[in-house]
């Protein structure tokens, strides 16, 4: 036989050899630490009750037209105002989404009050049912909202 055959072979048998005079040791039935606490397990076999929240409440009345504070309220474009535009709902908090997902991203949102802001526009809120609107006032004042609505007076 090799050397090495002979080293697998001792390794794999000294604990069947040795193991054997550690089996008739007599057996300890004490245990190593005091046992505070017996915790039980829950019952895995049921269900666990679910209880479901609403992500959101769609509101029920109707935003104003020329408010510039409107909250918990929707705008239906298509029958009010001039028939144009977009729809929208504005959360309790104030957060306006519109029904258009393109008009929903804040990043660009913010560009455009950045960009109205730096060039001396004043926020107007609420302008004839357009949210998020500007104005450069002037001899002659032009509107302009984030939704793409355009006014001058």
């Amino acid at each position: 036989m090799k050397t090495s055959t002979k080293v697998i072979l001792a390794l794999l048998a000294a604990p069947v050899i040795f193991g054997g005079v550690v089996a008739n040791a007599p057996a300890k039935a004490e245990p190593s630490a005091p046992v505070s606490k017996v915790v039980t397990l829950p019952d895995t076999t049921q269900a666990p009750k679910t209880k479901y929240v609403p992500v959101f409440r769609l509101p029920t009345k109707p935003c104003s037209e020329d408010e510039q504070t409107s909250r918990d309220c929707y705008w239906d474009a298509a029958k009010r105002g001039n028939g144009k535009g977009f729809s929208y709902w504005v959360d309790k908090s104030g957060h306006v989404t519109y029904l258009n997902p393109r008009l929903n991203n804040e990043r660009n949102r913010a560009e455009f009050a950045n960009r109205k802001r730096a060039a001396g526009w004043q926020f107007w809120g609420n302008v004839w049912g357009h949210q998020l609107c500007y104005a450069k006032v002037g001899d002659t004042s032009y509107i302009e909202c984030f939704d793409g609505f355009k006014e001058t007076s």
